[in-house]
């Protein structure tokens, strides 16, 4: 198949290869933060062959077997932002950190619950990038916001939009542990789950250890938020 696809697809299709290929069910729920290895799934040697075979055959892409470990095996996050870089690379477009220089979500200080990126799909150090934050509905805090009427908090969209920055400018040689300075985001309309919120992150300027970045956030194509986010770096690169 080619491989120009949004990156909503080739979530959508990364989970339908999971739940048949290790016999989920259709129905089976698999959130960006579920473990692949150890935890519920605990993929095995021959599960892990199974899918790269499937993935590689559904996408047209080719995964050594270098590449095929933790890093991209950690969770269905990781696996989407994995194949979501061998595609966009693929297709001639700028390579995401997690096929050219490691993951890129390795520089955030931010871990699982309180991590609202999912992938990177294009990234050029400290000037800009891509990537998505996916909600299925059965994150902790839809319980109460709103119950029968579940919407994405505007300010985790603003955290999300923060954290892809950070990612953008540690990816540059800033200080990984980059803190939030100042946000500026307004928000356009509601995101009700499932969905999956595009990302993007543009260096506007540098003074000292501050870095501002032009964010946006998008759901099928149509802008959500927009705004600025200042992160201030321990130390930045030139």
């Amino acid at each position: 198949m080619g491989n120009s696809v949004e990156p909503e697809q080739i979530a959508q299709r990364i989970r339908t290869i999971l739940r048949r290929d290790l016999k989920l069910g259709v129905s089976a729920e698999l959130p960006d933060s579920m473990p692949l290895m150890g935890g519920d799934l605990d993929l095995d040697s021959l599960d892990v062959l199974l899918l790269v075979t499937n993935i590689e055959k559904e996408f047209g892409v080719k995964i050594g077997s270098q590449e095929v470990g933790r890093q991209a095996f950690e969770s269905v996050g990781s696996l989407i932002g994995f194949v979501t870089g061998k595609c966009q690379g693929a297709s001639g477009a700028s390579p995401s950190a997690a096929t050219s220089a490691g993951d890129p979500l390795a520089s955030l200080p931010h871990q699982p619950p309180f991590r609202f990126v999912s992938g990177v799909v294009k990234l050029t150090p400290g000037e800009s990038g891509e990537g998505y934050w996916s909600v299925d509905g059965s994150e902790a805090f839809f319980a109460g916001h709103f119950p029968g009427n579940p919407l994405v908090p505007g300010v985790l969209i603003a955290e999300a939009l923060a954290q892809f920055s950070g990612i953008v400018g540690a990816a540059a040689g800033a200080g990984s542990q980059g803190k939030l300075a100042q946000v500026n985001v307004r928000f356009l309309k509601p995101v009700a789950p499932p969905a999956q919120i595009s990302l993007s992150a543009r260096a506007a300027g540098t003074l000292g250890a501050l870095r501002q970045f032009e964010v946006e956030a998008k759901v099928n194509g149509e802008p959500i938020a927009q705004g600025s986010v200042t992160i201030a770096y321990d130390e930045v690169t030139k």
